[in-house]
């Protein structure tokens, strides 16, 4: 029982009123006053802000009973019962406009009274949390970021927030007309929103799936948002929230764009690049390879030679110079033009490779000369060996423009460290030998013998007088010619071979 509830009476007979109120502090209630006017009602309440009042429908003065509550609720929130002897529908019609929490007729009994209170303050106490919460809800739903509203169980829109209004354009008053709520989106989604609400309705809602739709808005254009759809506890009721992802959606379009814009650009700057590195390789192809072979030329041969010259020193191991010069190349030049010698030097430069280790190195140095680098040799049987290989393979004829012409070498062997410990000294000393085995008849292969240091003068003019004359453009215009032996069966005494001081 609410015994601390404060209680106004309204009577305007005085016995009646003292009797009441006798009865009202028995049964443990407060009377904050008993008044018998209309107007003292108005007073009281402003003063003493009492929980319920107990309304006569005949008070003194100017105004009435139910005139007086329909002045309090203006300004007040305060339940009322009427206490009243008159039974007829006129007086009952103009008290049920002012929303009455009771009606007794006189006389009454007292307990029917204080059920009658009770009630009234439980009703009363309700509607207050019902307007509290509805006001919090109300607050929540307005100040929300989202784009919300209310539909009921047939879809019909009865509520919208003002960040709808914003989004879309639309007053309250179009908004809220109890038209479906499907008619704000395109035609195309109508069948994706009943298939949500039917969802919302049977599962409570569209869980964590916020599928996207276009939202018509009032100047004819769409906004793109992702829809959650909630039923509202205890009602038939549904919430509709709505985040707008258009500024987001244009953001990832704008963003692809650009994506596509870079892997362009980037394709065409790694283009550019491999085109760069590609070229870069060319050119330093070209600066240490010979142009018409492709083999080293002698700033690549010499690197790698004084690379041999420290692998072999860490493993204790030989290295054969072999310098190369081709016999009666310039016979070759004049009889069947420059364009054959130099198809002769691009086949010799190819026979030479093929005869190579992975880790040995032909080049050519200039005109008709060769230089092999063989490393990693274990002893001079070995080198014998591979110098009779490399003479081997001039054996066989070279075609040349649809001739066969025979061509032979004459080889100059210096080794490492015997001969020389460096690459001035060792190239001096296999191009001696070179010499030698071109004065003793060549199609030979010579070593390098201290003897040979005698003849320096001799060979000095030798190299002047044949580079003199292999001076000139390595490429020219074939002229007549006929299949020729340079060299062939001008091997002098012995067997080709001149081992010098080994």
């Amino acid at each position: 029982m609410s015994t601390t509830a404060k209680i106004l009476v309204a009577e305007d007979d005085v016995n009646g009123a003292h009797y009441l109120s006798q009865s009202l502090n028995r049964l443990g209630y407060s009377v904050t006053d008993v008044v018998h006017a209309g107007e003292d009602v108005i007073g009281n309440v402003a003063r003493e802000q009492p929980d319920l009042i107990l309304m006569d429908v005949t008070l003194n003065g100017e105004i009435d009973g139910i005139r007086a509550a329909e002045i309090l609720h203006v300004d007040y929130d305060i339940p009322i019962i009427y206490l009243t002897a008159h039974t007829d529908n006129e007086v009952f019609q103009r008290a049920q406009i002012t929303v009455p929490h009771g009606y007794l007729v006189k006389p009454f009994d007292i307990t029917h009274l204080q059920h009658a209170i009770e009630i009234a303050l439980s009703k009363h106490g309700y509607e207050k949390w019902l307007k509290e919460s509805e006001s919090r809800y109300r607050t929540i739903f307005e100040v929300s970021g989202s784009a919300m509203m209310i539909i009921n169980e047939l879809g019909a829109t009865t509520m919208v927030n003002g960040e709808f209004q914003r989004l879309t354009g639309y007053s309250r008053e179009d908004a809220e007309s109890g038209k479906n709520w499907s008619e704000f989106f395109q035609d195309e989604d109508r069948a994706a929103i009943a298939d949500l609400q039917q969802q919302a309705c049977q599962q409570g809602g569209t869980g964590d799936h916020r599928p996207e739709l276009r939202l018509r808005v009032r100047d004819g254009g769409t906004r793109i948002v992702t829809i959650d759809i909630r039923p509202v506890p205890a009602s038939s009721t549904m919430i509709v929230s709505m985040n707008d992802i258009t500024g987001l959606k244009r953001a990832e379009k704008e963003i692809g764009q650009l994506n596509d814009e870079l892997s362009k650009i980037n394709a065409d700057l790694m283009q550019e690049i491999a085109e760069r590195k590609k070229v870069e390789k060319q050119l330093k192809h070209q600066a240490d390879h010979d142009p018409l072979t492709g083999l080293p030329n002698r700033v690549l041969l010499f690197d790698r030679l004084k690379q041999a010259f420290a692998f072999d020193d860490r493993h204790n191991s030989l290295l054969a110079l072999m310098m190369l010069d081709l016999d009666n190349f310039k016979s070759i030049n004049d009889t069947m033009g420059h364009l054959s010698g130099d198809i002769l030097l691009k086949k010799v430069a190819k026979r030479l490779q093929q005869c190579m280790r992975q880790y040995d190195t032909v080049g050519r140095i200039g005109g008709d000369e060769f230089v092999i680098v063989a490393n990693d040799i274990q002893n001079i049987h070995d080198i014998i060996k591979f110098a009779e290989k490399v003479k081997g393979l001039f054996e066989q004829p070279f075609e040349i423009i649809g001739q066969q012409v025979y061509a032979t070498t004459s080889i100059g062997v210096a080794v490492y460290p015997i001969h020389g410990t460096s690459v001035k000294m060792l190239m001096s000393k296999a191009d001696a030998a070179m010499y030698t085995a071109k004065n003793s008849g060549k199609n030979a292969y010579c070593f390098y013998s201290s003897a040979m240091d005698m003849k320096e003068p001799e060979h000095s003019q030798m190299r002047a007088r044949r580079r003199t004359v292999n001076q000139g453009p390595e490429t020219g215009d074939q002229g007549p010619g006929k299949p020729l032996e340079s060299g062939a069966g001008d091997q002098g005494p012995g067997t080709g071979k001149t081992y010098g001081d080994l």
